[in-house]
């Protein structure tokens, strides 16, 4: 059970300490998506993600996958959120605590 709930706290910790953030790509140069982690929409409302590797002025690639930057509406960008990171941390601490007080 003990190993359960830490398995759980783990993977809600990772998973909540993460966000997308859109952003405006006809003002950002597609280089500086390289390294990123995104989420496209495209015109055609497909939803596409990966780590981009390299662009073309027309295009982003990673992952296998390639999109044309005329095909996209929207672009989100998972960033690191620290606030969340502090803040789901300390509810898992005192959540830990109380499981752990309860099964005492």
């Amino acid at each position: 059970m003990k190993n359960l709930t830490m398995i759980l706290l783990i993977s809600l910790m990772l998973s909540g300490c993460t966000s997308l953030n859109e952003v405006k790509f006809d003002s950002t140069p597609p280089s500086n998506y390289i390294g990123k982690d995104i989420k496209i929409t495209t015109t055609s409302d497909e939803i596409i993600e990966f780590k981009v590797e390299s662009t073309t002025d027309s295009t982003l690639s990673g992952e296998g996958k390639s999109v044309k930057m005329d095909n996209i509406k929207k672009i989100e960008i998972k960033e690191f959120s620290v606030i969340k990171s502090i803040s789901l941390s300390s509810g898992l601490r005192e959540f830990n605590s109380e499981v752990h007080h309860s099964l005492n």
